[in-house]
């Protein structure tokens, strides 16, 4: 079996929006997540030539490159193959300057983002930082900022995406660090820090692996300020190929990009009774989650209420 493989037990989640209703454990096959490498051939060939053991249920591609949208349930090979997501995966192309790159926006985009800095420093009465982390002794003093905001964060609290704080982080941090293959952003106010980004860097391209911001800052779009001092910094730095948004869709990964690839998870299960259930539930659940957001968006509602659940009534 390849390096790039592991046995893992995986999460599958059943959510309304961002609130988890349960979770499903499943014993599970990995291949390691891989870097965009938009010049790739892409391959259909999906179903690994070993074997499962030790009580796995299947395999797990995440984010594997598409040539064309899939079904998202059929079988094959005696297989289930369950697609949840399939989504453009968007990348930055590092390999032109930042006045190059602010060129591929509109003019009213670039405005729209200049507008929001100057209305954050208004705020913070001129007392907004920009700062990055590379060195094994900057990303110490990183991450114990970073940590204690990323505790107040959504992203933390809702979807289990926070800064990790566990030893084994920090020990790959700093041995990536030492071997300047992590990037990490601070943005503050005054002496505050009010957003995060760290960014690990993997055959020259720079992942985004963790964000978040103070939910105190949501109106003043701290995130999207973050974004736009971190690639200038990273244009200017010019070492390396790509800046890698990985999965997901969003509008502020749209905006930044400057190219994107058909991507989808891959779920490769064993075709039982039990899984073709809980598969046919979350399949259920999806789909219910779907149609609440087009019923709230035609009453003009989602982002409301997605506002509320992320931050609260406050």
């Amino acid at each position: 079996m390849s390096d790039l493989w592991s046995s893992q037990i995986v999460s599958l989640k059943y959510m309304l929006s961002d609130l988890t209703l349960f979770v499903k454990t499943i014993q599970l096959k990995v291949k390691r997540f891989e870097v965009i490498d938009p010049g790739a051939p892409v391959s259909q060939e999906w179903l690994p030539s070993f074997g499962l053991e030790n009580g796995e249920k299947g395999y797990l591609l995440r984010s594997l490159p598409l040539r064309e949208r899939q079904p998202r349930l059929s079988v094959r090979d005696g297989y289930l193959y369950y697609i949840p997501a399939q989504f453009e995966r968007y990348y930055i192309d590092l390999n032109m300057t930042f006045d190059e790159y602010i060129n591929t926006f509109s003019s009213k985009t670039r405005s729209t983002i200049r507008r929001k800095i100057k209305k954050l420093n208004e705020f913070s009465n001129q007392g907004i930082a920009f700062k990055s982390y590379r060195s094994k002794d900057e990303l110490q003093a990183f991450y114990l900022l970073a940590r204690d905001l990323s505790s107040r964060t959504y992203q933390e609290k809702l979807l289990d995406a926070g800064l990790p704080e566990t030893d084994d982080f920090r020990l790959e941090m700093e041995e990536k660090a030492q071997q300047g293959l992590v990037r990490a952003y601070l943005l503050f106010d005054n002496d505050t820090p009010v957003a995060y980004m760290y960014c690990p860097v993997y055959d020259g391209v720079v992942l985004y692996q963790y964000l978040g911001y103070d939910p105190q800052y949501q109106k003043w779009s701290v995130g999207t300020i973050l974004h736009w001092f971190a690639f200038e910094d990273l244009f200017q730095e010019a070492r390396f190929r790509y800046f890698d948004f990985t999965e997901g869709s969003s509008e502020h990964k749209k905006i930044y990009s400057t190219g994107s690839i058909l991507c989808g998870n891959i779920f490769i299960l064993k075709n039982a009774a039990g899984m073709r259930f809980w598969i046919r539930c979350h399949m259920l659940i999806e789909d219910a989650s779907r149609n609440l957001g087009i019923f709230f968006e035609k009453l003009g509602l989602k982002a409301k209420i997605r506002k509320l659940i992320r931050f609260g009534s406050g």
